[in-house]
């Protein structure tokens, strides 16, 4: 029974850390100023009791005795005095008195007995008498019964709404607290876990701060040590592949060479030499990974001209383009680093945007949008899956179609992760909902007209 209480209170509570924390402390302090309200309450229930019944005692007797020794000529206008300025009215009692007691709470319940207990079991306690409400005492003068009527405030110093009000008050005001405290307690952790998301997107996080709390610089210290370490684990990596890379191109043209003069035939000899060049495109891949940036070399690149060639450039290989480029698209870049970016990026959509053996159809957009130029590739094939898709954009990765239907390297869209990055853009790839994938790449856009250049005859090979 026990663990079904928890479960079902576990399905209720929010998601976020914050909010289940300050839930927690709501019902918390909640549960605590409802202790207390009770607790005062109770505490001062009894001394309260005691201090408006002798109060109350001494106003009927001193009603009593001044009705009883005042000149019978005079008591009208003593009873219109204490009526006025005390409040304090006075009738006699009637056979055909209409008596309805007081209400049953704890504060009536005390006074009327200790009332009772000090004027005498005679003593009468009502709180209605022919409709009129008070707090009514009898009293007796010469046999002839009386009562005195007290108005009703004087003993419900705080009535139960003015409770309510200001016990609201004061948990408004604890819940905004608990809030507050809650949100600095849970900023440290709201810091990590967006640099926790950054790095897993394959991003360098923002070293985390100091803490004056134990705890949390030393979970900020080692997970800035951790990024630390990734990072030069990271650019280790980065270098033996470029000198394996590099190491590697010599051999592969040493072997070119070989296999021209070998006395083979000409369908071997095909076939190798394209095994040979695939291998020669997944090392341009290495090289073109690990190749530092050069810093302060941007100049103005024409990025409508690359499109357009590199649309044509898969166009003959097969798949189907439909080019909608703006013209004099300009933006300030190296125009290696852009070919390769759009290079990979149609040839990806060639590769993997197909179904069945049609061939690829593919879509290029380039427009302007405010200071910035945008490059959208679509594609028609089967997509990939939603978990991969911030995945595939990590070195070495690829979606499970890409890993059983091609070759290659799983370098393609982290070059073009890292030159988006050299050039200050972003980019994002989703799911169409009519099927195939969408890439689209935002780079800023150049101040400086650039000059036209013919697509270069070596652009198959910067695309590999």
């Amino acid at each position: 029974m026990i663990r079904a209480f928890r479960v079902r209170f576990r399905a209720l509570m929010p998601g976020g850390l914050f909010w289940r924390t300050f839930v927690l402390i709501g019902l918390l302090l909640t549960l605590s100023l409802t202790a207390w309200v009770l607790t005062l309450r109770s505490i001062e229930l009894e001394p309260r009791i005691e201090q408006l019944g002798q109060h109350l005692t001494s106003i009927v007797n001193i009603t009593r005795a001044a009705v009883l020794h005042s000149a019978p000529k005079h008591r009208g206008a003593l009873l219109a005095d204490l009526a006025d300025n005390e409040s304090i009215r006075i009738y006699a009692v009637e056979p055909d008195d209409v008596i309805e007691p007081l209400p049953r709470e704890p504060i009536f319940d005390g006074l009327e007995r200790y009332m009772v207990e000090q004027l005498g079991p005679a003593t009468h306690i009502a709180g209605r008498v022919n409709g009129v409400q008070g707090f009514w005492v009898s009293f007796s003068i010469d046999q002839d019964d009386y009562w005195v009527v007290l108005a009703r405030d004087r003993i419900e110093r705080f009535p139960g709404v003015q409770w309510a009000f200001w016990a609201a008050v004061a948990l408004v005001l604890s819940l905004a607290g608990a809030a507050v405290i809650v949100g600095l307690v849970n900023q440290p952790i709201a810091r990590l876990t967006r640099a926790v998301r950054e790095l897993s997107h394959g991003k360098r996080p923002r070293p985390l701060g100091r803490s004056n709390l134990r705890e949390i610089r030393e979970l900020n210290d080692s997970f800035n040590r951790m990024v630390d370490d990734l990072q030069r684990i990271e650019a280790d990596r980065t270098l033996i592949l470029a000198g394996i890379s590099h190491d590697l191109r010599t051999p592969l043209a040493r072997l070119t060479l070989e296999i021209e003069m070998a006395p083979i035939s000409a369908d071997t000899r095909d076939a190798m030499a394209a095994d040979i060049m695939q291998m020669d495109k997944i090392v341009a891949q290495f090289l073109d990974f690990a190749r530092p940036q050069k810093a302060g070399s941007a100049a103005p690149v024409d990025l409508s001209s690359i499109v357009l060639g590199q649309a044509e450039l898969v166009a003959r290989q097969g798949a189907q383009v439909e080019p909608h480029v703006a013209p004099d698209v300009i933006v300030m870049g190296h125009e290696t680093d852009l070919t390769r970016l759009v290079a990979n990026l149609v040839d990806n959509a060639r590769k993997y945007g197909r179904r069945d053996d049609a061939p690829a159809q593919i879509e290029v957009w380039l427009r302007r949008q405010g200071q910035m130029a945008v490059l959208e590739v679509v594609d028609s094939g089967p997509g990939v899956a939603e978990e991969d898709l911030e995945r595939i954009k990590r070195p070495f990765t690829r979606g499970e179609i890409a890993r059983t239907e091609a070759t290659g390297a799983g370098l393609g869209l982290a070059i073009v992760e890292r030159v988006i990055q050299r050039m200050g853009g972003a980019w994002r790839v989703v799911n169409r909902p009519q099927g195939g994938l969408a890439i689209t790449v935002e780079l800023p856009i150049g101040s400086e007209p650039a000059t036209r250049k013919p697509p270069r005859k070596g652009a198959e090979d910067d695309a590999a």
